[in-house]
């Protein structure tokens, strides 16, 4: 079966650019042709530009206003984009460039199947989502067309249901990642019929993870690995440097450009150098993970790191993730801001099953749709 993939495959953040891989490598491991259609619109591309690049004016006042903010961030977020990109091109097999939905209406497209998903597609308050990420650009009457986990990001009741009732038809089937998007979207009358799915990243097994990065640790030693993918709350400094003061062991962290105030939290080092493949290694390789991203969780279990979620009771893709796996004590919340050191270490062989039942039903709904 060819199919067609249009999700956040290039915005410059880990878990987009991994779950676009996971899903690729999932379907093309089970016979299918499949691709990523590489559409990147004019406002995502001006959010993760190359430093340095002189293609906009945007570009041009942006560069200029980071130099004098921050005057040594230039270089590293040049060689962040510079790791992003290569690990784009060497694994994701992907269409020409097309970047608006224009474009998309103008194509011949010959899939048949298209999926929309996964990640933040459908999370309207999203600068770069939009009606590309619902398919009906496809014109092609013998397309299929599901969703595949699309998630409406960490506030779902702050969606625009408005502008999702206009923009999901046409769907051979719908699914989502969380179960408060799969609530709200029956609530609304926007569909009946949906499933909830795990993310892809999780369809594969951590071997599948294994070829994309070095197998020499990045860091030497005991450390703990911190990432947010979100602005840095100095809350989140104190918590995760209170842990490192207690174990004593350093805290590594990958910022590209960061609060000046950083400095004060002496156990925090930087090691900006990091793009997808360097991501796992320093997640692999850590005592412990820390920190408020999904993908970072959804990567420690599958590394079978100690970890811990900062702000995940209120975040509905971390909770989601990890009420299902039965980790809720592993979520720090901002109102008791401390790291328990006295709990007990996860029991992964029992974690392992409970995943394998939660994958189950996502194996179920994609080889539903993939025979023809």
């Amino acid at each position: 079966m060819k199919i067609g993939i249009i999700t956040f495959h290039a915005a410059f953040n880990y878990g987009s650019m991994l779950q676009a891989y996971a899903l690729q490598t999932y379907l093309s491991r089970q016979g299918h042709d499949v691709e990523i259609i590489n559409y990147r619109s004019h406002y995502q591309k001006s959010i993760y530009y190359k430093p340095f690049d002189i293609h906009s004016i945007y570009s041009i006042l942006s560069s200029f206003k980071r130099l004098l903010l921050y005057p040594s961030s230039l270089c590293r977020l040049k060689t962040k984009w510079e790791l992003f990109n290569s690990f784009l091109n060497q694994n994701l097999k992907i269409t020409k460039e097309y970047n608006t939905i224009h474009e998309l209406e103008r194509v011949p497209w010959d899939y048949d199947l298209l999926i929309t998903g996964s990640d933040q597609i459908w999370n309207t308050g999203a600068p770069d989502s939009g009606e590309a990420y619902f398919g009906n650009f496809i014109n092609n009457a013998n397309t299929k067309k599901i969703a595949y986990a699309p998630s409406l990001g960490q506030y779902p009741e702050n969606v625009d249901t408005k502008f999702l009732k206009a923009q999901i038809r046409n769907f051979t089937a719908l699914s989502v990642r969380e179960e408060k998007a799969k609530d709200l979207l029956i609530k609304y009358g926007i569909a009946k019929d949906i499933s909830v799915v795990c993310d892809p990243t999780l369809l594969l097994d951590v071997q599948a993870y294994e070829r994309l990065y070095r197998e020499e640790p990045l860091i030497q030693g005991k450390y703990i690995f911190f990432y947010t993918p979100v602005g840095l709350p100095l809350d989140y400094f104190k918590i995760v440097n209170d842990f490192a003061e207690t174990l004593g062991m350093p805290v590594i962290t990958e910022r590209a450009y960061y609060p000046k105030d950083i400095k004060k939290y002496k156990h925090i080092m930087n090691y900006p150098e990091v793009g997808p493949s360097e991501f796992l290694n320093l997640i692999k390789n850590a005592t412990y993970v820390c920190g408020g991203s999904f993908h970072l969780q959804a990567f420690s279990i599958l590394f079978r790191k100690e970890f811990y979620c900062i702000n995940g009771d209120k975040d509905s893709r971390t909770h989601n993730l990890l009420v299902k796996l039965g980790l809720e004590d592993r979520i720090v919340s901002l109102s008791h801001p401390t790291i328990v050191t006295s709990h007990p270490t996860i029991n992964y062989d029992n974690i392992s099953n409970k995943l394998t039942y939660y994958r189950e039903p996502s194996f179920d709904f994609l080889n539903k749709y993939t025979v023809k």
